[in-house]
């Protein structure tokens, strides 16, 4: 099977915002992800593709994603608050109040969408659960803080996506096909996870990603 011929995987990354106007964390993370990825004995390429923080630019990427015909769309964000590494569940299609990178808003706030109109949440088909119980069993020495006898997750799963870009892009692509998709929030650089850290444990839901999409493609 040729390069061109080899399944794709799209990672995507947030560039910088209000509060992150330096560096994000997400995108960080993303570049250090490797070309590509085998796994069952299949080969995948890994696409990483930033995305500016505006609603226009989001659009735009989440149609070229999908157009494309991916086996799985992963999404990265940063979040302020979070500790450790949290895979999200669902995303809602309401309270998009905050102004992009550019100015703009959403009209009333939300969003109409080509599949499930104006609909109040969209969760994902995968099983995060599971997703976060792998990645903590196989990252748990990784991540573990040398100063501290406290146990240190990896990754939580989460219902609070938020309600800014990394919301709309997890609802818009969430819409495309649910069971091939995902959004991870990424904490800060060194807050407690190296980029590196972080990066190890995005492989690494990928991979388990890959192990539940799998079947559907032998179907």
């Amino acid at each position: 099977m040729s390069s061109t011929e080899r399944k794709r995987i799209v990672v995507t990354g947030f560039g910088p915002f209000v509060g992150h106007e330096e560096i994000n964390a997400s995108w960080e993370a993303v570049q250090l992800l490797p070309e590509s990825i085998s796994c069952n004995g299949v080969d995948y390429v890994l696409e990483q593709r930033m995305v500016p923080v505006e609603y226009g630019a989001v659009d735009q990427a989440v149609e070229e994603i999908w157009q494309s015909q991916p086996e799985l769309v992963v999404h990265v964000g940063v979040s302020g608050v979070a500790k450790c590494v949290h895979v999200e569940k669902l995303a809602y299609n309401h309270q998009f109040r905050r102004p992009d990178n550019a100015g703009k808003f959403l009209e009333n706030n939300t969003c109409s969408l080509p599949q499930h109109g104006r609909a109040n949440v969209l969760r994902c088909g995968l099983d995060v659960d599971t997703i976060v119980k792998v990645v903590n069993t196989i990252c748990k020495n990784c991540v573990a803080a040398a100063d501290s006898d406290k146990p240190q997750n990896a990754a939580i799963a989460s219902k609070n996506v938020g309600s800014f870009l990394c919301g709309y892009i997890y609802l818009k692509s969430l819409d495309m096909d649910c069971n091939k998709c995902l959004f991870v929030h990424v904490p800060p650089i060194d807050k407690p996870f190296s980029t590196s850290q972080t990066a190890d444990i995005l492989y690494r839901i990928i991979e388990q990603c890959i192990q539940q999409i799998s079947p559907f493609e032998r179907q």
